[in-house]
């Protein structure tokens, strides 16, 4: 709420180192070494993110130049999980419980993309570099994965040029695909807790019962936005 509501660039980072101490302890919550691992190279990447985009804001208040923008730009981007910055999103997505790794995949979102929209040139190269890496590096890496915590991640990535894509529009479009893409993440999130499935290998051991296989496959599908699914439609409006 700080970050949606702040006018201003410093009360909005604020707002983002908030959300980042605030999820510290949901990613410690399974109690090992590879959980520690990630949540402290989770901090270390958001840490060097938000002094990036205050270095941003710093030469907003001295030059007042495009360059500000990019920088502000070039650390939201990595706070986003943004490909070609995403390569601390995938280390710390596999070593989390299916809870959090849902909230890292979009609550953790919205803040960036807020800020994104509010302070960054939306129709500027980069920001269309951003875009165009995230649809392309998360298509293809997602092929080479076998892992289905790696899959939903890149998915996500994916779905992040997505985002953008909406936000470079307006506003309500970014955050009707965002609402729509949580709303569909949700079902095979839950599906894959139950059922413990850590590698597409397993998908055979699924308890055969026809139901949860539909279910499996029919948010799948709607994941990807296929038509007649949920998920199509967003794309559809974009």
């Amino acid at each position: 709420f700080l970050v949606m509501s702040s006018p201003s660039l410093f009360i909005s980072w604020v707002g983002l180192e908030l959300n980042t101490l605030a999820f510290l302890p949901i990613l410690l919550s399974k109690k090992n070494k590879l959980t520690s691992e990630s949540s402290i190279k989770y901090f270390l990447t958001q840490t060097l993110a938000s002094v990036i985009v205050i270095v941003g804001g710093l030469i907003l208040l001295v030059l007042q130049t495009e360059l500000s923008m990019t920088v502000v730009l070039f650390g939201l981007a990595i706070k986003l999980g943004a490909a070609p910055f995403h390569s601390w999103l995938v280390t710390v997505a596999e070593s989390l419980a299916w809870a959090p790794l849902f909230v890292l995949l979009t609550v953790q979102k919205l803040n960036p993309l807020f800020m994104i929209w509010s302070f960054s040139q939306i129709n500027s190269n980069f920001f269309h570099l951003i875009v165009f890496s995230s649809l392309v590096v998360g298509s293809l890496m997602g092929l080479a994965q076998t892992s289905t915590r790696a899959l939903i991640t890149f998915s996500s990535i994916s779905h992040v040029g997505w985002f953008l894509t909406g936000m470079a529009f307006s506003l309500e479009t970014g955050l009707l695909y965002f609402l729509i893409y949580s709303v569909v993440l949700l079902a095979p999130v839950l599906l894959l807790e139950s059922t413990n499935m850590s590698h597409i290998n397993q998908l055979p051991l699924i308890p055969v019962k026809l139901q949860n296989q539909c279910i499996l496959f029919f948010s799948l599908l709607s994941l990807g936005g296929l038509p007649p699914f949920l998920g199509f439609l967003p794309k559809w409006v974009i």
